[in-house]
């Protein structure tokens, strides 16, 4: 058995699944792949390919007390709390092309790739991609009391691009007319993703609680850019710069679900969004680092629509929309400024098992 998880990079929306709003994200042929035979032992005995590790793990193992990031045991864990039981001994090879640690998803993948192996293995009923999804997402954020939402498990599990309503797990619509080929360059730069996260999110989620102190119908979703100022006075300078950042991204996030939609979207206004979006990500949330800034730079001085920071920030990778005719000399100049890896991809179809 052999099951393949691509990686995911978010269009528009980053810092806000974790609030409840959508985002727009997609699948891109970037994959984690898990791949697997039976060895008639009472173990799962895991290759770390790519991480030159192997991993045994017993079939009655006490699973009650896990180490966050320890991927593999959570996702038994969380297949064995939903009654999917593994009793029978595998040998596993897991393999990879996804950037790790780079805000495309690499710890998702996984995640999502280990789930739709074993299901198709021990699991008697059909499934669907969102009982895939719920499962990554509980594995990945509630079990390990991550800081996220569920962009990433869903995105990746769905496959494609899609507009996803976040605050309704199962709330998602499919983008006909997606942009067909990206540009993904990683800086190289580790970026820190539950910290990121978690600074962020507890800074939102104060502003916000402090205006429903005097407006307990208050709903962030419901709030306008041309509304922002009317909250002002009721916040600090710094929760004021965070909650205008939210509601400014999820009209943008809006706006660009509005263009995608459309027969032909228009790159030119794809791209100026992309970069409004970035903008905020890097001036009021802080989410960059000086080799990122520089790669945004660059790629806008040759000729890309636009470029924004991918993921979490601190470091990790940015996405790059731009034509055929620039797309050698903006890699180019990834590379030389000083960007660890740069390749093409192109939107892909989500999980599949042979």
């Amino acid at each position: 058995m052999k099951s393949k998880a691509p990686a995911r990079i978010c269009l528009f929306g980053d810092h806000q699944d974790y609030l409840g709003l959508p985002v727009i994200a997609c699948a891109i042929n970037k994959y984690m792949i898990v791949e697997g035979v039976p060895n008639n032992a009472n173990y799962l005995l895991f290759t770390l390919i790519d991480l030159n590790k192997i991993i045994k793990i017993n079939l009655n193992e006490d699973f009650s007390a896990l180490k966050k990031g320890d991927h593999i045991r959570h996702v038994l864990r969380t297949l064995i709390n939903n009654n999917i039981n593994i009793d029978k001994g595998y040998d596993i090879k897991i393999s990879s092309n996804i950037f790790i640690n780079a805000g495309i998803s690499s710890s998702s993948a996984l995640t999502v790739a280990l789930i739709s192996f074993f299901i198709k293995v021990f699991y008697q009923k059909t499934c669907s991609e969102e009982f895939i999804a719920e499962l990554a997402y509980k594995s990945e954020v509630l079990e390990q009391e991550g800081s996220g939402g569920r962009m990433d498990q869903y995105s990746i599990s769905l496959g494609n691009t899609i507009f996803l309503e976040t605050k309704n797990a199962f709330s998602f619509k499919k983008i006909n007319n997606p942009i067909k080929s990206f540009i993904i360059a990683n800086s190289g730069v580790k970026k820190k993703t539950d910290l990121v996260l978690k600074n962020l999110k507890s800074k939102v989620i104060s502003a916000i609680e402090k205006i429903k102190l005097n407006n307990p119908t208050f709903n962030l979703k419901e709030i306008s850019v041309k509304e922002i100022n009317q909250y002002k006075s009721r916040l600090s300078k710094t929760s004021f710069k965070y909650f205008r950042a939210a509601v400014e991204n999820h009209s943008i996030t809006q706006t660009a679900y509005l263009e995608l939609k459309k027969k032909n979207p228009n790159l030119n206004n794809i791209g100026k969004l992309m970069n409004r979006h970035h903008n905020i990500l890097k001036n009021d949330l802080s989410v960059t680092v000086p080799l990122i800034d520089r790669m945004i730079d660059l790629a806008l001085k040759n000729g890309s629509y636009g470029a924004k920071i991918i993921g979490s920030g601190g470091g990790g990778s940015i996405l790059i929309l731009t034509n055929k005719v620039n797309e050698n000399k903006i890699i180019n100049a990834m590379y030389k400024v000083g960007a660890k890896e740069v390749v093409k991809a192109n939107v892909s179809p989500g999980i599949f098992s042979l």
